[in-house]
């Protein structure tokens, strides 16, 4: 009797349900590194974004103070407590400021009464950003006077109000959380002069590494 050779071995290749597998396997993969790089390109343009919103609402408060001949200021903070009895000028007596973990950062653009040392300011707009837990909002020690919320004020010169007194920059950053594995960073910087600059970097070892000037 004659035997097949090939009796009792398996025949090369993969079954098609094998090949199913393989394909599916590759699908979860591939979707689940999108997902990875989609969620990190959000973190990005997030912080991109906020970098350049803050530089743009201080244009804005320097060009208005240069236009109106008096003081502008852009306050780092919520007004949760409006004063409207004089509707011209809505006052805010009650300020809450951004606290690390918080959901949303809030920009408060204020006016003047003088054109230098104002004592009362009335509210012109209000600004709220959706602010990720991984994110923290940071300025420098020099920002801001006793008693006041931080924030820039601009003269109608262009100059910084303290630009005789305080001669190094102010800054605010935005950089990642402890512990988060984002790297993108943010600095808005006024100079005592009234020069404003936006800079997206990467964070490395506590510092924001410009990438570009925003201008």
């Amino acid at each position: 009797m004659c035997r097949n050779s090939n009796s009792g071995k398996k025949e090369g290749g993969f079954t098609i349900v094998e090949i199913l597998v393989v394909a599916s396997v590759m699908v979860i993969i591939i979707a689940i590194g999108a997902s990875s790089m989609s969620g990190m390109s959000m973190f990005r343009r997030s912080v991109d974004e906020t970098t350049n919103n803050i530089a743009s609402l201080l244009q804005v408060g320097k060009l208005n103070s240069m236009r109106n001949g008096v003081e502008y200021r852009l306050v780092f903070a919520e007004c949760t407590d409006i004063d409207e009895s004089e509707p011209a000028c809505p006052r805010c007596d009650t300020y809450t400021d951004y606290s690390p973990g918080d959901e949303f950062i809030a920009f408060t653009l204020e006016r003047g009464d003088s054109n230098r040392g104002s004592e009362t300011w009335c509210i012109q707009s209000s600004y709220t950003r959706k602010f990720r837990g991984d994110m923290v909002f940071t300025s420098s020690d020099n920002i801001g006077e006793l008693g006041e919320p931080d924030g820039f004020t601009f003269l109608p010169t262009g100059m910084r109000r303290d630009f005789l007194d305080d001669t190094d920059d102010e800054l605010v950053t935005i950089s990642p959380a402890s512990g988060s594995r984002i790297d993108k960073c943010g600095v808005v910087s006024v100079s005592p002069s009234g020069s404003i600059s936006a800079n997206e970097g990467k964070w490395v070892d506590s510092v924001c590494n410009p990438i570009r000037d925003a201008g």
